[in-house]
């Protein structure tokens, strides 16, 4: 069934309206004036003992500046991976997941060469398939899994930069951040945390950097300092304490002093606010997540956004590039590079997506193939009525 398109369409033009700066034009020009006018010594003055319930940057001593396109190297190497995975499936008696690690391999200068391939790696034993926590065993889900397979990336950038001489840069899709180990318990979180943070230490070890890049950013972390720049609470004498705020206001019906301004991203704030140019990039912030206590200082991840000419881009490092001037150049512009070459997004991560990438017909092989092995064995497998009906669509 098609979806009826006119029953939305008037909530789709209330939609548009509210993302249009001119609908709430006073809000933009605040945000822009407050950008303007920002004391970045006062904005850290707040910083040091507010209370937020949102993300923002710190730690700059001037938010407003911007960093010229450095050189490239005259010689480099980038390295780039992805993974794709295949989940276990409740419907097959066989239980087991697949991850596919593609990995791309650039040299550029006076002898360029280019090395790709895709690494696939089938996981079946109990160990593998189940968590063991302080009460019980956990199936492996799709959030453990995710975790795993960015383990799997890091480890597969070190390994193709463990021969290379050239000064280089790694480069994974995404961040570099494991917001999903917030919420998941602690015996789950530590032999996960443990194994990230191994990889992330290879690349200290080989002293090339590696970074996440995440295009089309949602993160709001330069709104949220702003947020904490327009507060009103000093003026009154109080601590920046966004709970007592809200308690306070709602009981008297009124709204949060930073509620003038828009909800926008950090994107449209360096993009339309800040107006960087293409190559140049902010300064860098430490990135806020609490999981990042337990990386250890030197991996604690750290974070700019770039303008790559099409789009701003986040690029996520660990402390110890971004305090290496070099290395943090290097970062720089390799990313702006790469995404030129990309027409937009960086050229190694499009290959080592398509290295990666599990097609429809590799899945049914992969299942194909197991279930011929069963049969050989004398199990059948008679597929769920519910999984048979997504194989094939009837009247």
């Amino acid at each position: 069934m098609t979806l009826d398109l006119s029953r939305v369409i008037t909530q789709i033009t209330d939609m548009v309206a509210t993302v249009d700066p001119d609908h709430d034009r006073h809000r933009f020009d605040a945000l822009r004036h407050l950008w303007e006018t920002l004391d970045s010594n006062e904005v850290n003055s707040r910083l040091s003992n507010a209370k937020t319930s949102f993300l923002y940057a710190s730690g700059s001593s001037d938010y407003r500046r911007v960093h010229a396109l450095p050189a490239l190297p005259d010689s480099f190497g980038v390295v780039a991976t992805d993974g794709s995975m295949i989940v276990p499936d409740r419907h097959s008696p066989a239980r087991y997941y697949l991850i596919n690690t593609g990995t791309v391999h650039l040299r550029y200068g006076e002898s360029p060469a280019a090395v790709m391939s895709a690494t696939p790696d089938l996981r079946y034993a109990e160990d593998d398939l189940w968590v063991d926590t302080e009460a019980r065993k956990l199936p492996v889900n799709d959030t453990i899994l995710g975790l795993r397979r960015a383990v799997a990336e890091l480890q597969a950038a070190a390994e193709a930069l463990q021969s290379e001489r050239l000064p280089s840069v790694a480069f994974v899709d995404g961040t570099l951040i494991l917001w999903a180990l917030e919420s998941l318990d602690k015996p789950i979180v530590e032999p996960l945390l443990k194994s990230y943070v191994q990889a992330l230490e290879a690349f200290t070890s080989l002293n090339q950097p590696v970074a996440g890049y995440i295009s089309s950013p949602g993160a709001t972390d330069l709104l949220g300092t702003l947020r904490v720049a327009i507060c009103d609470y000093p003026d009154m004498g109080r601590t920046i304490d966004c709970n007592d705020c809200w308690k306070q206001l709602t009981e008297h019906g009124q709204i949060p002093h930073c509620e003038i301004l828009p909800r926008v991203t950090d994107r449209y704030i360096v993009s339309q606010i800040a107006a960087i140019a293409p190559g140049q990039r902010t300064n860098v912030f430490p990135g806020r997540s609490k999981i990042l206590a337990r990386y250890g200082d030197d991996q604690w991840v750290e974070f700019f956004y770039l303008h790559t000419g099409r789009e701003i881009a986040r690029i996520e490092v660990p402390r110890w590039v971004a305090r290496d001037p070099e290395l943090l150049d290097r970062v720089h512009s390799v990313a702006f590079d790469q995404a030129q070459l990309g027409r937009g997004y960086p050229v190694a991560l499009q290959e080592a997506h398509e290295q990666a990438v599990l097609s429809m017909a590799d899945r049914r092989l992969v299942e194909e193939t197991i279930e011929r092995r069963l049969a050989s064995h004398g199990v059948i497998v008679t597929h769920t009525g519910k999984d048979g009906s997504k194989r094939g669509r009837f009247v």
